[in-house]
């Protein structure tokens, strides 16, 4: 071995000593995580997160070890490198806004009526909607498309067709929140309809990507993807559902028929998208995500078929039933709920138990109690589910909306929430180039936010009991937004300071090269030759003009990829840009040889 190449050598360290090493460690996914000098971690857990095997990383290392560094594997940024800044950003905006922030309004509205009726069904499903696709979906998204095709050792097929995907999905969220909240205007019911099909437009060519991703890899199908294929599927389920849901809530003529269609149908959309899409999605993240951050046992391929098998019979019989149940009106459907529910409860907790999250991490850093704390939330939802019957025998209610509220909020606040602040606060560093050794500990948004689900989680269960705990009930949501936001700007300070450095690499890696070449960036050439404009001019590349696009799409362009789109012969290109770039040094380095002392240059003045 290399005397100075080991397993805990920094990825940063070796491709500042070695650049010629970065084309082996972009095969296996480095590219776009970290920028120009990669994350700081070092090269045993590079080969653990992106799953290439140790001898097999070293020895292709050094197999290039001492070669002449080629200029086209160089680091070339690209829109799929930060893909996922926009998406997160976005479900920060959400989560803040309608999300939780408009969830703690609805709480307090509910505390001043002292009923759950206090506020409008479909205000809460507006709520509910935005909770759904605007924080989940979003971040299931961004992480999806930076974080997948690296796992599978290729690249995103079509990145730019990302960013549409991210317009569509932003715009279907704020027209169809916006129909919803004001429905009761001629226009909602357009609005929400439009806003809907406009994000099963985008969930579905996100799926697409992916599995066009997938299958033009050479990575073979492991356990975890059935959990993640499953909650694709489910993505695109239940926006068909959510749509064709609120179609009949909004148009329902009388209460009674609204009522028997959140009755009827809520607790099924429910289902599919918290336990077929959030639930499925997360399990198969950690099941390749976590081992290799806390150097945890990998769960055996058994455990993983049966837990999968176990959760998807579940989701498909507790839909069943309940649905058998409201049009048979027969309770003994209901009372077999338990089965499918059970089957849940043992398939999600098989994992957690396998990996003994109740003991301290092999290797733990500030995203391992959101981790830890999150399974537990998650076993305690599961165990009130399975209480559900033995409640409303001790309570008396025949079906308590508290208590059943309060088992939905332990998994989307204590479960889905808690997984998203703690993979976040893992991955956005690692992606910007920080090392989170240096960063907060996060312990204030971590306190806050179980304190306040925590609170949220009895609180609503005790006003089946007593009225005065709806006076309080609102303190919790105040609770959750607080440590939300804390978390949300931290994150949106190192994706601020990731931009600032790439920034920062651009402009010293922008140095002006002596001859252009075909990988060299369109705004890159302008910038070190202005001249050369007259030469894009004539080649049919007016749009140039435009100083935004020379800002974003001439930045992400390179000259090979130019001539292509204006099948312009890049020979000719290369040949005509050379030279005017050449006879503008020329002349430039002449003028700044002579310095106004130049006899020659007297001479011809005089002449």
């Amino acid at each position: 071995m290399h005397p100075s190449l080991s397993l805990d050598m920094m990825v940063p360290d070796l491709l500042k000593q070695h650049p010629e090493t970065r084309p082996v460690l972009d095969r296996y996914g480095l590219h776009g995580c970290g920028g120009q000098h990669g994350p700081q971690e070092s090269l045993g857990f590079f080969a653990r997160m992106h799953g290439v095997a140790e001898s097999r990383l070293l020895s292709e290392i050094i197999a290039v070890l001492g070669t002449t560094p080629n200029a086209e594997d160089a680091y070339q940024p690209s829109v799929a490198d930060s893909i996922y800044r926009r998406y997160f950003l976005a479900g920060i905006a959400v989560i803040l806004t309608v999300g939780a922030g408009w969830g703690a309004w609805l709480l307090w509205q509910i505390g001043f009526a002292g009923s759950f009726t206090g506020v409008s069904v479909l205000d809460v499903n507006a709520h509910g909607h935005a909770q759904i696709f605007g924080w989940v979906g979003l971040f299931i998204m961004g992480f999806a498309y930076q974080a997948f095709p690296r796992f599978w050792h290729t690249t995103l097929a079509i990145p730019e067709l990302a960013v549409t995907t991210f317009l569509a999905m932003l715009i279907g969220i704020i027209v169809r929140t916006t129909g919803m909240t004001f429905h009761t205007q001629t226009w909602a019911l357009s609005a929400a309809m439009f806003g809907g099909f406009l994000e099963i437009a985008a969930v579905t060519v996100f799926i697409w990507q992916l599995v066009f991703t997938f299958k033009r890899s050479d990575t073979t199908f492991e356990p975890y993807m059935l959990f993640v294929f499953a909650a694709m599927g489910f993505f695109l389920i239940q926006g068909a559902m959510s749509v064709w849901h609120t179609y009949n809530t909004m148009t329902a003529s009388t209460r009674d028929e609204l009522v028997w269609y959140v009755a009827t149908y809520q607790a099924v959309l429910r289902d599919v998208q918290i336990h077929g899409l959030a639930l499925c999605m997360i399990l198969g993240v950690s099941l390749r995500l976590l081992p290799g951050i806390f150097a945890m046992p990998e769960i055996g391929h058994k455990k993983c078929v049966t837990a999968f098998t176990l959760i998807l019979l579940a989701i498909i019989g507790e839909v069943t039933l309940f649905l058998t149940y409201r049009f048979t009106h027969n309770h003994v459907w209901a009372a077999f709920l338990l089965v499918p529910w059970l089957m849940l409860t043992i398939g999600s907790l098989i994992i957690p138990i396998s990996w003994k999250l109740w003991r301290p991490l092999p290797v733990a850093d500030r995203s391992s109690k959101f981790i830890r704390m999150a399974f537990a939330w998650l076993a305690i939802s599961m165990v009130m589910l399975l209480m559900l019957p033995v409640y409303q025998v001790i309570s008396g209610i025949p079906f308590s909306h508290a208590y059943y509220g309060s088992i939905r909020h332990a998994i989307t606040v204590g479960f889905i929430s808690l997984m998203i602040m703690g993979v976040a606060a893992k991955a956005v560093p690692t992606l910007n180039g920080i090392d989170h050794k240096t960063l907060s500990a996060l312990w204030g948004p971590f306190i806050l936010v179980n304190i306040g689900c925590t609170l949220r989680v009895s609180l609503q269960t005790l006003t089946d009991w007593h009225p005065l705990f709806f006076a309080l009930v609102g303190v919790s949501g105040l609770l959750e937004l607080s440590g939300l936001t804390w978390w949300g700007c931290h994150l949106l300070g190192l994706m601020r300071q990731g931009k600032r450095n790439e920034l920062s690499d651009e402009a010293t890696q922008a140095t002006k090269p002596q001859l252009i070449q075909p990988h060299h960036k369109v705004a890159d050439v302008l910038a070190w030759f202005p001249n050369t404009a007259s030469v894009f001019d004539a080649l049919g590349f007016d749009l140039l003009r435009n100083p935004i696009l020379r800002r974003t799409l001439a930045r992400h362009t390179t000259l090979a990829q130019a001539s292509a789109i204006k099948r312009v012969p890049l020979d000719m290109m290369l040949m005509e840009l050379r030279l005017v770039s050449m006879t503008i040094d020329e002349s430039q380095e002449h003028e700044h040889a002579c310095s106004g002392h130049c006899h020659d240059c007297d001479d011809h003045e005089h002449d």
